[in-house]
């Protein structure tokens, strides 16, 4: 062997370039031909990188235009059975941003009562802060620990001014609480109303169509009855709230929900529309019995118990509208609020006198902002609650039955649809 270092393979260098062509060659022919690597040899992963968020900046301009553009509205009403507008959707973001300032459709401020109730107890308030302001520096013969001496208005006001305070705000914690209790009767009936009420009318009426579809008979006639008679028990409900069960033939038979001869038949008793209609659905299941279509006894069984359920969620809703809260609960709530705000007027009216005559503007600010805001409040809780005690009235913010009763057609329809557009396999 030959001593030179240069001959000798080991020591000899490759240049910098053939070096990586080299490296670059074994990888991608480990990388080619996997099964011929050394079982010993790693895998080579490529580096991370890190990710881009693109979607998310997206989400928030979306987010941000959503919440302050006024292209969209906040709130979507739509025309209901009486030619009113009903709230059918908002949007929860706009009520959650500042936009939410610029919002008065189907709100609290729309009601004209609030506004009332708002001017009396700022009358209130001038009437007793400009007594004060007169007087602020004249004498009065007072009796102060059993001798005679005159005070002045200022100084009388500055030995009760914490008295006051004291009271107004034992007043204004019992208000407080005594609304928060009443506020969530009125939404627990509300939601009742609507889940149990509304939603319990639409899935006896769904199921009861879609069982008597699948297993007794596909006659339109049927089925259509079923989906009419449900729909019309909803919108008798809406009449008999609005006082319109005179416009009854007429709503009903031009929304194409009941015949002229069925109009005339629920004429002739006259009686709880909403509830009784449902009998005509136990109706069909009897004659389709009679005639042999259901082919066991449990069927039978449970296409009367959505028959059941369907009365029993219309009765659910006339009970809750029938029956209120009672009286002397809501009476006595009433009085405490409305002797509240003008207790609040008075004393607040009077150390306002007092605050302009001393000068202090913060505090003036601070008196007249507590005599409208919480008076405002309190007032706007109980017109809330009025509101929710009856969302079929045909108030703005109450339930749009047009739409719910196109709901519950399309659903049943829907429904039918999908048994005619099965999967082969499931055909027999």
């Amino acid at each position: 062997m030959s001593s030179d270092p240069k001959s000798d393979p080991k020591d000899v260098v490759p240049p910098e370039g053939e070096e990586n062509k080299e490296k670059t060659e074994q990888k991608e022919e480990a990388s080619a031909s996997p099964a011929s690597a050394s079982p010993m040899s790693l895998p080579i992963f490529k580096k991370p990188t890190m990710p881009t968020m693109p979607t998310l900046g997206n989400n928030s301009k979306g987010q941000l235009t959503l919440a302050y553009s006024f292209a969209e509205p906040a709130v979507t009403t739509k025309e209901d059975i009486d030619g009113s507008s009903q709230v059918i959707d908002y949007e929860p973001l706009k009520l959650s941003s500042f936009n939410v300032m610029t919002l008065h459709t189907a709100t609290i401020f729309e009601n004209p009562v609030l506004l009332v109730d708002q001017f009396f107890i700022t009358i209130i308030f001038m009437c007793c802060a400009t007594p004060v302001y007169i007087m602020f520096n004249q004498k009065s013969e007072m009796s102060s620990q059993g001798q005679n001496g005159g005070v002045t208005m200022n100084q009388w006001l500055d030995t009760q001014e914490p008295k006051m305070r004291q009271f107004a705000m034992i007043m204004t914690t019992l208000a407080a609480f005594l609304l928060s209790f009443y506020t969530s009767i009125c939404v627990g009936r509300w939601w009742t109303i609507r889940a149990q009420g509304v939603g319990g009318i639409k899935k006896a009426a769904v199921e009861l169509e879609l069982y008597v579809c699948q297993f007794v008979t596909k006659d339109e006639k049927v089925l259509s009855a079923i989906r009419r008679y449900a729909r019309a028990s909803l919108m008798l409900i809406a009449l008999w709230r609005r006082n319109q069960l005179k416009q009854m033939k007429e709503q009903l038979v031009s929304r194409d929900i009941l015949t002229n001869e069925e109009s005339d038949c629920l004429l002739k008793w006259n009686h709880c529309l909403h509830e009784t209609i449902w009998s005509w659905q136990g109706a069909i299941i009897a004659m389709l019995s009679k005639e042999g279509k259901i082919p066991s006894q449990p069927l039978l069984c449970f296409l009367l118990e959505r028959v059941s359920e369907g009365r029993t969620a219309v009765q659910c809703i006339h009970t809750h509208l029938a029956v209120r809260v009672p009286l002397p609960y809501v009476h006595l709530l009433g009085m405490l609020v409305k002797v509240h705000n003008t207790i609040l007027a008075v004393i607040m009216g009077a150390l306002f006198g007092a605050a302009v005559r001393d000068g202090n503007t913060i505090i003036c600010v601070q008196l007249f902002a507590r005599t409208l805001i919480l008076p405002f409040l309190f007032n706007a809780i109980l017109l809330i609650n009025t509101e929710l005690s009856d969302p079929f009235d045909g108030g703005i913010s109450g339930f749009p039955v047009s739409v719910y009763e196109k709901a519950l057609d399309n659903d049943s329809k829907g429904m039918v649809k999908a048994t005619e557009h099965e999967p082969e396999w499931m055909k027999v």
